[in-house]
């Protein structure tokens, strides 16, 4: 039997969309099977037939390609029609505006595998709180998705869930993961930042491959990481949590070719870069923390300003397994070049580094007026406040009265 469920149109909205939304029904609630029909914006209700939606289908939005997307001024509600029909094999109907926005009730607990596949205009899901894993493919394609909170819920991670996300920035992955299959980012080309959380102890090969922006990456715990970061080439941020502390890692980048040995018919790889060595400090389940240390002079011979600056406050701040010799080699090259640092985090108005400065005591009478002077001209007045008040503590500081009794 075809049902049809009309919601009524508001006169006051602007125009709407029609589509069809086909369905079964289980003793569990409702499966959304596929879709006739394409909006801007779709919004699946949390019942059909007074059943709760549970579940999305394999390939129920997916598409090759879509058309170009909207404006985000057009956008409307959506007027759907959902029709009943138990088929398996749900008609395609590409007519209409692209995705732009799917809102999915927290009823759901199941999203099959390519679900938004090719979903590539599509820039906001919100996602149900109880859904438990992201299916293989379920957003492979979806290039123009720039950002995606993760319910608590999540326990898994797909192959290629997150295949060719292109502007996909960011991903916090939640603390119930327990497994990331292959390949779950690959081709994520604009990705920046992600965790792997200490309880994901299943990860498969090639997470971030051609993974090009990927900078910042915070492990739970140390394991997996030699081999999570063996595809990567480029500068690195490892924050790194251990039972008693935690470490912050600056990894420079290398850059290597193949050189052919003619006479005995071989390749050779050459690098180029301190990266490759620093790398060599990072194991699957231990930090060489000694020859990373060691390797500083070198990356101060070769690597640039910033980055050795960048490499050297990171490991003062937190010091995991740094010795008093290494610490002062660090503290001596902030020292020699404070007003450079001091110019640096003033304009990235990073005050906690600032004051971290000033409880290492490496601030001068000579260095001081300069500071301040930098952070007036760039408008910091909070730093500029934080840095006028230590000088004035400094130029008067407190006295300890005396008795005699």
């Amino acid at each position: 039997m075809d049902f049809r469920l009309h919601f009524e149109k508001d006169n006051t909205m602007k125009p709407t969309k029609k589509v069809i939304l086909y369905y079964k029904v289980s003793a569990k609630g409702v499966t959304i099977l596929g879709i006739k029909g394409r909006a801007s914006q779709l919004h699946i209700p949390e019942t059909i037939d007074d059943m709760p939606v549970v579940a999305i289908e394999d390939f129920a939005f997916s598409i090759e390609t879509e058309q170009p997307q909207l404006e985000e001024e057009n956008l409307g509600e959506i007027f759907l029609c959902l029709s009943a029909d138990k088929r398996t094999a749900v008609p395609k109907e590409d007519d209409g505006d692209a995705i732009l926005r799917i809102i999915l009730p927290d009823t759901i607990r199941r999203i099959g595998a390519y679900a938004f596949s090719g979903c590539n205009a599509l820039g906001s899901i919100v996602l149900p709180e109880g859904l438990e894993e992201i299916a293989p493919y379920t957003f492979s394609g979806c290039s123009a998705l720039e950002a995606l909170t993760l319910p608590q819920s999540i326990q898994k991670i797909g192959s290629y869930a997150f295949f060719d996300c292109h502007s996909l920035k960011a991903l916090t992955i939640p603390d119930k993961v327990t497994a990331i299959e292959r390949y779950a980012f690959y081709n994520c080309r604009s990705l920046y930042k992600i965790n792997i959380p200490k309880n994901t102890e299943h990860l498969e090969t090639g997470l971030f491959l051609n993974c090009d922006s990927l900078y910042d990456i915070y492990f739970g715990q140390c394991k997996h990481i030699s081999d999570l970061i063996a595809v990567l080439n480029h500068e690195l941020l490892l924050t790194i949590d251990f039972p008693d502390a935690r470490a912050k890692l600056l990894i420079p980048d290398f850059q290597y070719e193949y050189i052919e040995d003619t006479p005995a018919r071989q390749f050779h790889q050459v690098n180029y870069g301190t990266g490759h060595l620093f790398r060599q400090c990072i194991r699957n389940s231990d930090i060489d923390f000694r020859r990373y240390d060691e390797l500083f002079y070198l990356t101060r011979r070769e690597d640039a300003a910033v980055l050795v600056l960048l490499l050297a406050v990171y490991r003062l701040s937190y010091p995991y397994r740094l010795v008093a010799e290494r610490r002062e080699t660090y503290l001596s090259y902030v020292r020699e070049h404070l007003l450079f640092a001091a110019d640096y985090y003033i304009q990235n108005n990073d005050l906690e580094v600032l004051r971290q400065f000033a409880q290492w005591g490496l601030y001068t009478n000579e260095a001081l007026p300069k500071m301040i002077e930098m952070a007036q001209k760039k408008g910091k007045t909070e730093i500029l406040s934080f840095l006028m008040d230590y000088q004035h503590k400094k130029r008067n500081p407190i006295k300890k009265k005396s008795f005699d009794l």
